[in-house]
Parts: C-alpha cells; structure tokens; sequence
C-alpha cells in the first residue's frame, strides 16, 4: 500500500539555535523547508513574489536530479538560487548554501528590533551597559581570577575612600569593592544549597567554552555545571568566582 502523501518536521541544531525542519511527500511531488523566526530557506516550490510584497524573508535554493531537495538536511549543501528583498537584506546572496542561508536568517532573527513602544519620551532610555559591581573579600584572590584566569584588563580606579579594583573587558567594566563596614557583605549572599545555574549570574562570552575546562580544572576552578548546550545553540560552563558570585562562559557551539 502507497503511504503517501506524507509529512514530518523535526528540530534542526544550527551555529545559532535551532530550526524547524519540515518534509512534505506526494506521488510525483515532494517540497522541504527549514523554517527561522525571521524567514524561511527552501525549496524551488516556493514563490518569491508573493512574500517579497509582504515585506517577507523567503530563499530558496535547488536540487538536481542526482540530488532532490526532499529533507530539509539536503538544503544544506544546495546552493541559494533566490530571495526576497528582505532575505537579501540579512546578507543572503546567490550561491551561498542553504545552511549559510539559515544561519544568516537566525543572526537576524537575534537582532530584530523591540516593538514601538508609544510615548518614548517618558521612559528612561539607557545607552549601554556600562559596569558590574562585586563587594569582594580579598583582592588579590580577585585580581587572579579575573585578570589571569579570564583575562580582564587591570585599570586605573578614581580615589575613592575605601578600597578596591576595576577591570576593562571591551566597553564593559568589572568594579570590585573590597568588604569593609560601610559596604554591604561580600559574596554570594544565597545559602550554598539555594545558588543556581538558573539564577542570578553574569555571563562572559570565550572563543571556546569546551576548552576552557582544562584552563580551569589547571587553575582549580570548581565547575558548576557544564559544559552543556543553551537552546540557541550556545554551549554553556558554570563556574563560580573567589567570592561565590555565580559566571557563566560561553560560546557558539563548533
């Protein structure tokens, strides 16, 4: 007995997340896609046309007889043929891979803009992320942590009145304060057994969070937790400073 038509999708793992793959069958007939938040790379059965006047992200690449695109992995490898204005928008180009093409489509999906909010001029509009603020017990077990264990930059710190360390990464600083009667108590202020992954925490993006392991285990770096996969397809290491403050490494998964 013929099982067709038939139709399947399934969760594809890319460089930035995931995707959904889908798979449609019939006699003499067959289409696959691989669907994003902000657009869509197929086959040749899609119309350009149509969602370019909807303002839509639409690619689409094509097979050969020696190579029919029926599963949405054959789309990998088959080369972009078309796109819509908004496609080409993402940076997709003719010849490009289909898997090149889904992986431009999620980078853009990531930097899709918040809606209009009405009425902006009564909210706070904040430019940037400038600081992070630790009270820390000892500076020096600090210093090593931050500067030769991760890598921050040791810079100069305004003459306050009591003492502590700042550190550059990028635009971004680290400002630590050293524990004393005016500050509030150092650390991670939750009791052991409550202290989370799913907590509060401030994460740093490396070249390669699997390799960090050895640099760590080197160091006696307790890990937390990891490495393991975030569902955008980031891989994800916990670990925990002098002081007990929750940091998590990360980068794209190889």
């Amino acid at each position: 007995m013929d099982s067709l038509p038939s139709s399947s999708s399934r969760w594809i793992q890319f460089k930035h997340g995931y995707a959904l793959g889908i798979c449609n069958l019939w006699n003499k007939g067959q289409y696959c896609s691989i669907i994003t938040p902000a657009g869509i790379v197929g086959c040749g059965i899609y119309d350009l046309k149509t969602p370019a006047e909807f303002d839509q992200a639409i690619a689409i690449a094509k097979g050969t007889p020696a190579n029919p695109l029926k599963e949405p992995e054959d789309l990998f490898e088959a080369k972009i043929v078309g796109m819509t204005p908004k496609a080409a928008s993402y940076g997709i180009i003719l010849g490009i891979t289909g898997r090149e093409a889904v992986e431009l489509m999620q980078l853009a999906s990531l930097k899709i803009e918040m809606p209009h909010i009405e009425n902006p001029a009564s909210l706070l509009q904040v430019k940037a992320f400038d600081h992070i603020t630790l009270v820390v017990k000892d500076l020096q077990a600090s210093q090593n942590f931050y500067v030769n264990i991760l890598g921050m930059k040791l810079v100069a710190r305004p003459p306050f009145s009591f003492d502590g360390l700042w550190f550059q990464l990028g635009r971004v600083q680290m400002h630590l304060i050293l524990e004393y009667e005016g500050s509030s108590p150092a650390g991670n202020l939750l009791p052991l057994e409550k202290r989370q992954t799913r907590g509060p925490h401030f994460a740093f993006e490396v070249a390669d969070a699997d390799a960090t392991i050895g640099i760590l285990k080197q160091n006696n770096i307790p890990i937390l937790s990891g490495p393991k996969l975030r569902p955008d397809g980031y891989v994800q290491v916990f670990i925990s400073d002098p002081d007990g403050h929750m940091v998590e490494l990360c980068s794209v998964a190889k």
